[in-house]
């Protein structure tokens, strides 16, 4: 059963550092779903104030428990976007998140 897990990390590792998209999606068990971003977003308007800056998601496994993945910046979509220079796409979820591989259920 752990090998389950641990592949599915491994999968998971594999598809973000593979794909040609600029965000994944990925939905865990009890947050909902989550994005990743492949590189820093910097959304620039003529108003100082709502310029705005994302920085890349990084994952990362870990070496001892292989089920076990790290990943840094994590997003939430903003509910309430709308697309204009004032309102934020993204919401900043987790600094770091600690998550077991058997906690994602999905990913695109």
């Amino acid at each position: 059963m752990q090998d389950k897990w641990i592949n599915k990390g491994r999968a998971f590792y594999k598809y973000y550092s593979e794909t040609d998209k600029n965000t994944i999606e990925f939905y865990v068990e009890g947050l909902g779903w989550m994005i990743l971003l492949k590189e820093n977003i910097e959304i620039v308007s003529d108003n100082w104030f709502s310029s705005m800056k994302f920085t890349a998601s990084e994952i990362s496994l870990n070496e001892e428990e292989t089920n076990l993945i790290i990943i840094k910046n994590v997003y939430r979509a903003n509910s309430s976007f709308i697309d204009n220079e004032n309102n934020v796409k993204y919401n900043l979820h987790f600094d770091v998140l600690h998550l077991y591989a058997d906690k994602i259920v999905a990913f695109h």
